[in-house]
C-alpha cells in the first residue's frame, strides 16, 4: 500500500540511494579501521623511539660511569668522582622512567637498575674498596644492559606480531564487510528492481490483452502513483473501447437489417429469371443470371459475416484449414468477376498449374474476391490485371497487380485501416473502406499478412501466409 503514495521517480531515486548507501557505509567503516591502524602505527613508532632512546641513554651513561669510576680508582681525582655521580644520576632517572612504564619486565629492570645505582653511589662516595667490589658492579651493569637489550628486542617482536595480527584481522574484517555490503547492495537492488518492474510487467500484460480484444479488465494494482494513474487512464480507455464496440455492433445490426431486404429481393428476382418464369432466356442471358444469382448469395453470406459479427467474433471463430488447389480457387473467383471484366474490357492473367496449399477456403475466397474487385475498380478500360501465385520455402504468396493510378507511398499502410477510402476512380462511387481491411484480418487469422508494394505502374498487393 505504501507504493500508492510514492511516484516512480521517487522510488527510483530511493533505490539508487539505498544501493549506493550500503557500499558507502562499508567504505566509512574501512576508513575507520585504517584510522585505527594508523594510530597503532604512530603509537608503535613512539614506543620504539622511546625504547631506543632508553637503550641509548643506558649505554652512554653506563659507559660514562664505568670510565669515570675506573679513572677515579686510579687517580683519586674529584672531577672523575663528580663525572661518575652525574652518570649515576642519569641512570637513576632512566630507572625511574622504566619503573613507570606499562611493561612489567621493564619495571623490574628499572628497580634493579635503581638498586645498582644506589650501591654504586655508596662505592663512589665511600673509602677505598677492593677491586672485586667494582668488578661485581661492572658485571652487574653489563648484565642489566644485556637483559634490557634482550627485553626491548622481545617487546619489539611482540609488538610486530601484534601489529601483523591486527592487520590480518582488519583485512579479514574489511573483506567480510565488502562481501556483505556487496551482497546487501545486490539484494536491495534486486528487491527494488522487482518492486519497480513488477507493476510495469503487470501493466504490459494488461495492455497486450487489451490489444488482443480483451475488455473489462481490472486495472487496479499496487504500484507507484504515476503507474496507478496510467493504469486508471488505460481503464478509462478500456471502457471507451467497450462502449465503441457495443455501438459498432448496434451499427452492424442496423446496417445488416437495411441490406438484407434489398438483397433478398434481388436474389428472389434472379431466381425467378433463372427458372425462366417471365419467359425463355438466351444461353448468354442464362449465364449472366447465374453469375448474378451466385454473387447475390455470396454477398448475403458476406453481409452476414461482416455486419452481424464484429472483429472479436472473427477472431473467436476457428479456422477450417484444408488442402486446396490455390490456382483453382483463384480461377473460381475470377469466373465470378467476368461481368465486371467484360464491362471494362479488362484482360485477366491467371496462374496456371496445380498448387496445393493448406488454407481456409472461405476466407481465402474472400481475400481473392476483394483483391480482384479492388483491381477491377481502379483499372482503366482495356487494361491488364495480373495474378501470381507461388510458394517459397516457408510461405505461400498471391500477388494482384493492376495498371491503375496506384497507391501513393504515404497511403501504403492506410489503405488497410477500417473505413479508410482513397480518391474514387472517375465515374465510380466511393468505396466502403472495408474490403482491404477484411483481406488483412483474414490473412492474419491464417498466420500471414498483406502488404502494398511499390510498383512502376498501378497497385501491387501481395498477401502471404505460412
Amino acid at each position: 500500500m505504501l507504493l500508492r503514495h510514492l511516484s516512480f521517480k521517487t522510488l527510483l531515486v530511493a533505490s539508487l540511494f539505498v544501493v549506493t548507501l550500503i557500499p558507502s557505509l562499508a567504505l566509512v567503516q574501512t576508513w575507520w579501521h585504517l584510522q585505527q591502524l594508523a594510530e597503532q602505527v604512530d603509537q608503535s613508532q613512539r614506543q620504539a623511539q622511546q625504547l631506543a632512546e632508553t637503550m641509548r641513554v643506558f649505554s652512554s651513561q653506563g659507559e660514562l660511569f664505568e670510565r669515570a669510576s675506573r679513572q677515579w680508582n686510579v687517580l683519586h681525582d674529584d672531577s672523575y668522582a663528580h663525572a661518575g655521580r652525574d652518570a649515576l644520576a642519569g641512570l637513576q632517572q632512566l630507572a625511574d622512567r622504566l619503573k613507570h612504564m606499562d611493561d612489567e619486565g621493564l619495571q623490574r629492570l628499572g628497580g634493579r637498575l635503581m638498586l645498582w645505582s644506589r650501591q654504586s653511589r655508596l662505592l663512589l662516595d665511600g673509602a677505598d674498596h677492593p677491586a672485586s667490589a667494582w668488578s661485581s658492579q661492572y658485571l652487574a651493569l653489563a648484565s642489566l644492559g644485556a637483559e634490557l637489550e634482550t627485553h626491548i628486542r622481545q617487546l619489539a617482536d611482540a609488538r610486530r606480531q601484534q601489529w601483523d595480527g591486527s592487520l590480518r584481522d582488519k583485512r579479514q574484517q574489511a573483506d567480510r564487510v565488502a562481501v556483505l555490503s556487496l551482497c546487501l547492495a545486490i539484494g536491495c537492488g534486486l528487491l527494488l528492481a522487482w518492486l519497480l518492474v513488477r507493476p510495469l510487467q503487470h501493466l504490459r500484460s494488461k495492455i497486450a490483452a487489451l490489444a488482443q480484444g480483451v475488455r473489462g479488465q481490472s486495472w487496479g494494482m499496487s504500484a507507484p502513483v504515476d503507474i496507478v494513474q496510467l493504469a486508471a487512464a488505460l481503464g478509462e480507455l478500456d471502457q471507451r473501447l467497450a462502449r465503441l464496440e457495443e455501438d459498432k455492433a448496434d451499427f452492424f445490426r442496423h446496417v445488416s437489417h437495411e441490406l438484407k431486404t434489398p438483397l433478398a429481393a434481388i436474389q428472389e428476382a434472379s431466381s425467378l429469371l433463372q427458372d425462366q418464369i417471365p419467359g425463355p432466356l438466351l444461353p448468354s442471358q442464362q449465364e449472366i443470371v447465374a453469375i448474378t444469382l451466385s454473387n447475390t448469395r455470396l454477398l448475403r453470406q458476406r453481409v452476414d459475416a461482416l455486419l452481424m459479427h464484429d472483429a472479436a467474433n472473427w477472431l473467436e471463430r476457428p479456422l477450417a484449414m484444408a488442402q486446396h488447389d490455390l490456382c483453382a480457387l483463384i480461377a473460381v473467383s475470377a469466373a465470378a468477376m467476368q461481368p465486371l471484366l467484360q464491362q471494362k474490357r479488362l484482360r485477366l492473367e491467371l496462374p496456371s498449374g496445380i498448387l496445393l496449399v493448406q488454407v481456409d477456403q472461405e476466407k481465402l475466397r474472400t481475400i481473392i474476391d476483394n483483391l480482384l474487385s479492388n483491381a477491377i475498380r481502379f483499372s482503366p478500360s482495356d487494361g491488364v490485371i495480373s495474378v501470381e501465385a507461388l510458394r517459397l520455402a516457408d510461405r505461400t504468396m498471391v500477388s494482384v497487380m493492376d495498371q491503375g493510378p496506384g497507391i501513393p507511398a504515404q497511403q501504403h499502410m492506410l489503405v488497410f485501416q477500417p473505413f479508410y477510402t482513397g480518391p474514387a476512380p472517375f465515374g465510380e462511387p466511393p468505396g466502403s473502406g472495408i474490403g482491404l481491411t477484411m483481406v488483412k484480418t483474414f490473412a492474419q487469422l491464417m498466420g500471414g499478412d498483406v502488404e502494398s508494394l511499390p510498383a512502376e505502374r498501378g497497385a501491387h498487393l501481395r498477401v502471404w501466409w505460412p
